[in-house]
């Protein structure tokens, strides 16, 4: 064997390992939710998600969902490549972290409701607006970002009276990072319906 072969070989040898503890990381990712898990006991499991970046539960009555937990006070989750029919959309809700707890488990914002507040969505400071909204072109550039992006910023915004016009003004209610780690997971096929 000559030496470029050896060298070819090992190169061979570094991106089938590189490849396989990808993939591996991944499937680490996937979480079956146990089907019968009393609710005492479903807080401490809830407690032992990752929360270093997107991860996938998986229901056995309805599919997989896509997740991220990396914000202490909110829990998004995500999905984007709808398997069997159904819309790309989000849900936000509050953590059991947020505040004193109380507020743990209660919607924040999500696509497809009209609360009357405004979500718009950056990845790494570049603004899609909401790539959700029906009609909006954004979307595949938006899950193109999403693939190398460091980290999404949901902005929420309320509209509030101007005492002075009487007129009501967007203005800006919160905005919520997300880290982004094991992106390819937002590539999976999901379950968009309800």
């Amino acid at each position: 064997m000559t030496r470029q072969q050896l060298r070819n070989g090992a190169f061979a040898l570094l991106l089938s390992a590189g490849v396989y503890t990808a993939q591996a990381q991944t499937d680490a990712r996937v979480i079956a939710v146990p089907d019968d898990m009393p609710q005492e006991q479903q807080m401490t499991w809830k407690k032992k998600l990752p929360t270093d970046g997107w991860f996938m539960l998986r229901f056995k009555d309805r599919g997989d969902r896509t997740f991220n937990y990396t914000n202490k006070d909110y829990e998004l989750c995500l999905w984007l490549n709808c398997s069997g029919g159904g819309e790309p959309g989000f849900h936000v809700e509050y953590s059991d972290n947020y505040r004193d707890g109380d507020f743990g488990g209660i919607d924040y914002i999500s696509s497809g409701n009209d609360n009357g507040n405004r979500a718009e969505f950056a990845v790494d400071g570049k603004k899609f607006g909401d790539p959700f909204a029906k009609g909006n072109p954004q979307m595949a550039a938006f899950k193109a970002a999403l693939k190398s992006g460091k980290t999404l910023t949901l902005s929420v915004y309320d509209t509030e009276m101007d005492p002075e016009t009487g007129k009501g003004v967007e203005k800006l209610n919160r905005a919520i990072d997300f880290k982004l780690a094991f992106n390819e997971l937002l590539e999976k096929p999901v379950n968009c319906g309800g």
